[in-house]
């Protein structure tokens, strides 16, 4: 393993209004850290996994991203639920987790960590952690027929080879519906041809769904509904900096929520400060496609009095018109593992 890179850079904030210069790091790799005076027992043992392929530090403020199958992210709920903070909680959303590094790198990313701290904590009054965890696939329908799912399972050690073969193809064509089986299967007495196979199978099965998900009794489960209701609330706040920070978080939930892009129009047409404008108008950039309807408001802002607005409105409008349109099956997927995640955040709700 390549030992991990860091960079101290120096940048203005897009947290608040005016330029504030900060100091940055990032580092890739998961080298270990060590704990910071504002973080509650237990962080530093979420901080160390072995899964961590980045991080990104602002002014103290840090975020931790992972990458790993639902053994290391279910190792990581355990772990996060032991974090002595009562306030922390676990965020479900649906399809891939990607951040950027300082020089506009793609980084992808499974779940991640975010510590609150330094002039972010105080400017944001965040103060507890929060696992954000990024669900790509729905839970898997039911098999059309279990009992040759079982047969083929069986046939996996069977002494001619060809059977082998045409067992596993067999299972492999039945896709994920199969996985609960091959996961019940794996648990089970089997022979090391079996296990190789099943192996097999389910590493080309590797997206999560909720029914992998192992979360501790008590744990805190919010979904994109929640998150939502909460950004919305937040566009009341009397501090223009945290109002216009709700507007960014509010924005990256567009893909989840139809009333999302409606909101930030209105914003960006009648907001009364310059800020949360301008950060609407970015907010509806980012949403691409999903924002078209923004197009005449963002349009009709282009000679908005305040010129960072006006910028933000034109950056905008380039996004929005030059953005790849989403396809058709993306948003069912997505759909159906809102739908997964409203379920289980229900259920957990009621005990």
């Amino acid at each position: 393993m390549k030992p991990p890179v860091r960079l101290l850079v120096v940048f203005a904030l897009l947290a608040v209004p005016v330029p504030v210069f900060a100091l940055g790091e990032e580092a890739f790799g998961n080298a270990p850290r060590v704990k910071q005076p504002q973080w509650a027992d237990g962080v530093l043992a979420v901080v160390n996994m072995k899964s961590r392929v980045y991080l990104q530090w602002v002014n103290g403020n840090e975020t931790f991203f992972y990458r790993g199958d639902a053994k290391a992210l279910n190792e990581a709920l355990r772990l996060f639920a032991e974090i002595k903070d009562g306030g922390k909680s676990i965020v479900l959303l649906p399809g891939s987790g990607e951040t950027k590094t300082f020089q506009g790198k793609e980084v992808p990313y499974d779940w991640s960590l975010h510590v609150p701290g330094g002039i972010h904590r105080a400017i944001s009054k965040e103060t507890h952690p929060v696992l954000t965890v990024y669900v790509k696939a729905a839970k898997p329908g039911p098999l059309a027929d279990p009992k040759a799912a079982g047969k083929w399972i069986a046939d996996l050690d069977d002494p001619i080879f060809r059977n082998r073969e045409a067992a596993e193809a067999a299972l492999r064509k039945l896709g994920r519906p199969a996985k609960p089986v091959l996961r019940s299967a794996l648990a089970g007495p089997i022979s090391a041809e079996q296990k190789r196979r099943i192996e097999s199978l389910l590493k080309d099965l590797s997206d999560v769904d909720v029914s992998e998900l192992v979360i501790p009794k008590g744990a805190t489960v919010i979904g994109a509904d929640d998150l939502v209701k909460e950004y919305k609330k937040g566009l009341a706040d009397t501090d223009t900096t945290r109002r216009a920070l709700n507007v960014d978080r509010l924005a990256k939930l567009a893909a989840y929520d139809a009333d999302v892009v409606p909101t930030l129009i209105k914003l960006v047409a009648s907001a009364n400060h310059e800020y949360v404008r301008r950060m609407a108008a970015y907010g509806l950039g980012t949403a691409g496609t999903l924002a078209k309807s923004a197009l005449p408001a963002l349009k009709a802002s282009l000679d908005d009095p305040d010129q960072n607005v006006a910028a933000a409105c034109k950056t905008a409008v380039n996004q929005i018109e030059n953005a790849k349109p989403v396809p058709a099956a993306d948003g069912k997927l997505t759909g159906a593992i809102l739908d997964d995640i409203r379920e289980l955040t229900k259920e957990r709700k009621k005990k």
